[in-house]
């Protein structure tokens, strides 16, 4: 899925992968490739869908280029937005790749539509497969209870959940 932010100047690109990955390398080859975008990992399985991503890239920049920023890199003001929280070691705890993840959700901020092609591009080579957007927003049971679990809500929130994590995400804003 790919979004502009106008206001930012800037394009965000969304999207899942079926599959293990090591995120730390691929993360730092991202890096090294494309200087000028930013690129995070999330398990799938723990995030609330594609629109409480978006509003997180979107907080994120918001943050990053405010005198108020959180982090010293926008991968990392995006995963705390995500996580909605402001420790980084809890983000990476809540919504960050581990060794069993099976299942992954890609942000990608950049200034260009090419540099977002070439950073889709290059992520279908390293996970050998396409990119599903759907999984984005398919829930299961697992995940469901995973996100419910993950962010402190009640087990009866059924499908508010991508609301009540799209709100955690706007609160790490207020509580500068």
């Amino acid at each position: 899925m790919l979004f502009d932010l106008e206001e930012f100047g800037c394009k965000v690109w969304i999207s899942s992968f079926a599959g293990k990955v090591d995120a730390a390398s691929v993360m730092k080859e991202m890096q090294e490739k494309f200087p000028d975008s930013a690129v995070q990992f999330f398990d799938l399985d723990k995030i609330a869908g594609s629109r409480h991503l978006l509003l997180a890239a979107y907080n994120a920049e918001k943050s990053y280029n405010s005198k108020r920023r959180i982090t010293r890199s926008l991968q990392m003001e995006v995963l705390l937005f995500v996580a909605g929280t402001r420790q980084i070691s809890d983000a990476i705890q809540q919504v960050g790749i581990n060794h069993s993840t099976t299942r992954s959700a890609v942000l990608a901020i950049a200034r260009s539509d090419r540099a977002l092609v070439d950073i889709s591009e290059s992520l279908i080579k390293k996970f050998s497969q396409r990119d599903d957007d759907e999984l984005l927003d398919t829930w299961t049971r697992r995940r469901e209870l995973s996100v419910t679990r993950n962010f402190g809500f009640g087990k009866k929130v059924g499908r508010a959940i991508e609301k009540l994590a799209v709100e955690r995400s706007a609160l790490v804003a207020i509580d500068k």
